[in-house]
């Protein structure tokens, strides 16, 4: 592994349920790559440290109190648009599906579905860019 993946990345888990937040962290670990996880327990205060620190990528739920992960995408994107948003579920749909990628996520996975769709989804977005683009 070079020196450019093994550095830190720094994920925003927007995720209202500690079980969930708690089985997501674990499957962080995961990757390969050294994460540093930052969690909010509802989209405004995943918004305010949004706006408050960089990430490389932000992990949010659908299904949060006051706020759902669509219109909380939404935000992130208008204001920082340039983060990879990965989108969870319990409930998922096609045309939920449609509405967030093409509200720019890049992408949305059930909670249910396999683990190891989930650690590829997060590899591919942390992955770090090619040295000639650099």
């Amino acid at each position: 592994m070079d020196l450019r993946q093994r550095l830190n990345r720094i994920v925003l888990l927007v995720e209202d349920d500690p079980r969930d937040a708690e089985l997501i962290i674990e499957l962080l670990q995961e990757c390969d790559f050294e994460i540093a996880v930052e969690v909010a327990t509802n989209a405004e205060d995943g918004l305010a440290k949004v706006l408050n620190r960089r990430f490389d990528l932000i992990i949010c739920d659908y299904c949060l109190p006051r706020m759902n992960g669509l219109s909380f995408l939404k935000v992130v994107q208008k204001t920082r648009g340039n983060i990879p948003v990965l989108l969870l579920t319990g409930y998922p749909n096609q045309e939920l599906k449609a509405q967030v990628l093409r509200h720019g996520s890049c992408t949305y996975l059930s909670k249910d579905a396999d683990p190891r769709i989930f650690v590829n989804v997060v590899r591919e977005a942390l992955a770090p860019l090619p040295v000639w683009i650099m």
